[in-house]
């Protein structure tokens, strides 16, 4: 597993260039996802270290937004 912020940005075509250290890591294998973040950056988590994640994120009232934005509190 791999962590750290690395700033990146797309070419003229649209795609992104991810750096071969975390490319490298990427290509080890499994499926990841990828989500945003509300502070406007993307995060990336392999799919084991998501599941948790996810379920908290189902589990919150579709009414209070701030709390499903955060996933941090039910």
């Amino acid at each position: 597993m791999f962590q750290g912020a690395t700033q990146l940005s797309l070419d003229a075509k649209g795609r992104l260039a991810v750096p071969t250290r975390h490319r490298d890591a990427l290509q080890s294998g499994g499926a990841v996802v990828l989500t945003a973040h509300p502070d406007g950056c993307v995060l990336l988590y392999p799919r084991l270290a998501w599941e948790p994640i996810g379920s908290r994120l189902q589990a919150l009232s579709r009414f209070n937004e701030p709390a499903q934005r955060s996933g941090l509190s039910k």
